[in-house]
């Protein structure tokens, strides 16, 4: 597949910015969740205009930052630390609206003390209300999925299942606290498409980032208590003479997608990206132009792609500049 740039937005003060996630939504408006200094922004970029949206009213701490997720155009943030959600609607971008949630997440058991779970920065993504949101446990990588399902029109929003990878017995919302398991492999994203639940897996790391030695790198689908009962796309084993290798993956906004990245430029797809085709569950190659070359894809939407510079191992270091290509 050959991608043509149709649109490019350059981001001003971008050295002063750390960008968490960056989506295309349905409407072809672009919105951008970042924090800088004590605070967390989401900048909002449609036709030539830019936007800029200060978030006032959830706790951001440069140690464990909201949340972002979007749903029926609706860009929206989670903490931990807070038991509600903000909403902010594209044709309101200052104005939001404030959900509670109704129940909680249980805690990690411990020896001695019961830990809460802490949110990762980055959701998964929805075609419903029903929003993957991901949690860490202790280290960088997420190793937790917690479906939480949003009625806008009612105002409430209500967990509704808690998941780790492969585990065989669902967790009981109504515990105060749940077994940690014993060897928790990292969910790199997650997508809730047609009520079926998808997770990006890599195992034998539940901190720092990919490295030689994990035991594999795969996209699965999950049944209600997690357990995986399709595996769709699988690299096989990885773990052998410490050779690097592993695909980093996050789900585009449209569902139609798996977006997968080499975790190491030396690897066998020779530092290209390519997508993986969930209806079909075919691989496709990407090609970009070469004034390109240094651009990742990021996210998929309404028939477009947006990509990004300066993103490397799914991490915006940088990022100066945004672009919106059709497929040729």
């Amino acid at each position: 597949m050959k991608l043509a740039p149709a649109q490019t937005f350059e981001i001003q003060d971008a050295g002063q910015k750390q960008f968490h996630r960056i989506v295309l939504l349905n409407t072809g408006t672009i919105v951008g969740y970042y924090s800088q200094d004590d605070a967390c922004f989401l900048e909002w970029f449609t036709g030539n205009e830019i936007l800029e949206t200060k978030v006032d009213e959830i706790t951001c701490d440069v140690f464990e930052t909201p949340a972002f997720f979007h749903f029926q155009n609706y860009a929206a943030l989670y903490s931990s630390k807070n038991d509600f959600i903000i909403l902010y609607n594209e044709s309101d971008k200052n104005n939001p609206t404030r959900i509670s949630i109704t129940n909680h997440l249980p805690k990690t058991k411990y020896p001695n003390f019961d830990r809460p779970l802490s949110n990762y920065h980055s959701a998964g993504n929805t075609d419903t209300n029903i929003i993957p949101i991901l949690f860490t446990n202790a280290g960088m990588l997420p190793v937790y999925v917690a479906n939480l399902q949003v009625d806008v029109e009612k105002g409430t929003a209500s967990w509704l299942d808690l998941r780790y990878w492969n585990n065989k017995q669902p967790i009981a919302l109504e515990n105060e606290s749940f077994d940690k398991p014993q060897k928790p492999f990292a969910i790199l994203h997650a997508l809730n498409k047609q009520n079926a639940t998808l997770l990006y897996g890599i195992g034998d790391r539940d901190g720092g980032y990919l490295k030689p030695g994990m035991e594999f790198s795969e996209l699965s689908a999950v049944d209600e208590k997690g357990a995986v009962k399709e595996t769709l796309f699988s690299l096989g084993r990885l773990y052998k003479e410490s050779k690097k290798g592993g695909k980093e993956c996050t789900f585009s906004s449209s569902g139609k997608y798996a977006i997968l990245t080499p975790a190491f430029k030396t690897d066998d797809w020779k530092n290209k990206q390519k997508l993986f085709a969930l209806d079909g569950k075919e691989l496709i190659e990407l090609e970009l132009p070469k004034a390109l070359s240094d651009y990742r894809v990021i996210d998929h939407n309404n028939e477009m792609f947006l990509l990004a510079n300066q993103h490397p191992n799914l991490v915006f270091a940088g990022t100066d500049s945004i672009i919106l290509c059709r497929a040729q």
